[in-house]
């Protein structure tokens, strides 16, 4: 299979041999400290390392106490919506939107809203507008959740001035915003945007992210910060799940900063997702129709597809899985699924270079064909 579905990392993307020789110097640093219960907040060095790497690398200046280590940042995403979403009550979301943040909002029934984006990301002024209406509504929005960076599925960065007028909205509708960083670090050029957080003068940004594309996501190693008095509430929650995360893998992340092995990554895989990213757009470009509209990523693992024609993306993925490919049908990733009845995602950080192409080949000749010649 030619697997465009998962947003998995490439496997070269792992440092294997760096993590081989930080985890013998931890087990000879710790000793039976690294396979022991570590706080619920989080390992106090893994803490520590990490206030001056969210500092140097996102613009954020965060406190020891403001910093609550999870389970990945899906537990994060999971634990927010814990704390301050009630059933019925109303989350505001990018569409498309990252399919399991819409899941775990689905799990708490929220009331679930998406506002369109374009190639400057959320659109804040069907936002002011979608806000105003709810008030005269006598409605209250608790959350939003957005992806300003890289975003997941499409890849597509918010403008600098979308993103302060996000923060003005925030302030003067009384919501949280929480940010899903987990993919600045991929950019493809040499810029490095601040976080939305280090611009938040009102604490309402909720800022979360995880080692997972950086380092590996095996470790599950995730961060949240946020005022100290919410992460005491949130860590009294993940007490009750899970006690705590992993301190083996808490003490690699730290190390892996300690060292530099992530900086180092970073750089590296940058430069390997923008090849693979730029053989897919090429492809695209050469293979699909050509009335289709597609993104183009600045960074991350996605490029977001709408066909503009009448056919659903989940048809499309049956016949091309039986010629094997597998990609993820847009409709899984929106709310009003109407809309992204024509859509796929497709991630390139996976596959290989020349599967790329090949892929993409299968997948245009399937829309040429419109989708009735099976696989050859």
């Amino acid at each position: 299979m030619i697997n465009f579905a998962s947003g998995l990392p490439d496997p070269r993307a792992i440092p294997v041999s760096d993590l081989r020789e930080i985890l013998i110097e931890v087990i000879e640093e710790y000793g039976y400290k690294a396979l022991q219960y570590a706080p619920t907040r989080g390992l106090p060095e893994f803490i520590k390392v990490l206030t001056r790497f969210v500092h140097k690398t996102r613009g954020l200046k965060a406190l020891p106490e403001d910093i609550l280590i999870t389970t990945g940042s899906q537990q994060a995403l999971e634990l927010i919506t814990r704390l301050f979403v009630n059933p019925g009550e109303i989350v505001i979301v990018e569409e498309p939107s990252y399919i399991l943040a819409l899941n775990v909002f689905k799990l708490r029934n929220a009331n679930i809203i998406g506002i369109a984006i374009d190639e400057n990301g959320l659109r804040v002024d069907i936002l002011e507008d979608t806000l105003k209406k709810l008030r005269r509504e006598g409605k209250r929005v608790k959350l939003i959740y957005t992806m300003p960076l890289h975003q997941n599925p499409s890849g597509i960065s918010m403008s600098l001035d979308r993103r302060r007028y996000l923060l003005e909205l925030a302030e003067e509708h009384d919501f949280l915003i929480i940010e899903d960083d987990a993919y600045a670090l991929l950019g493809f050029d040499d810029l490095l945007t601040p976080a939305l957080a280090s611009e938040d003068r009102f604490g309402r940004v909720l800022y979360l992210s995880t080692l997972s594309k950086t380092l590996a996501p095996g470790l599950r190693v995730g961060y949240l910060i946020a005022h100290e008095d919410v992460i005491m509430k949130l860590a009294a929650i993940k007490q009750a799940c899970d006690l705590g995360t992993s301190t083996l893998s808490q003490a690699i992340g730290a190390k892996a900063i300690e060292k530099s092995v992530i900086d180092k990554n970073v750089e590296r895989i940058k430069r390997l997702y923008k090849i693979k990213m730029d053989l897919m757009i090429e492809a695209i470009d050469e293979f699909f129709p050509k009335h289709i509209w597609r993104s183009s990523p600045g960074g991350g693992f996605y490029v977001w597809v709408k066909l503009n024609r009448d056919i659903d993306t989940e048809e499309v993925l049956k016949l091309s899985s039986k010629c094997g490919v597998l990609f993820t049908p847009g409709k899984r990733f929106c709310v009003n699924q109407d809309l992204c009845r024509d859509a796929m995602r497709l991630s390139f950080s996976n596959p290989s270079e020349d599967s790329i192409k090949i892929g993409i080949q299968i997948l245009g000749d399937i829309l040429h064909s419109n989708v009735k010649t099976p696989c050859y």
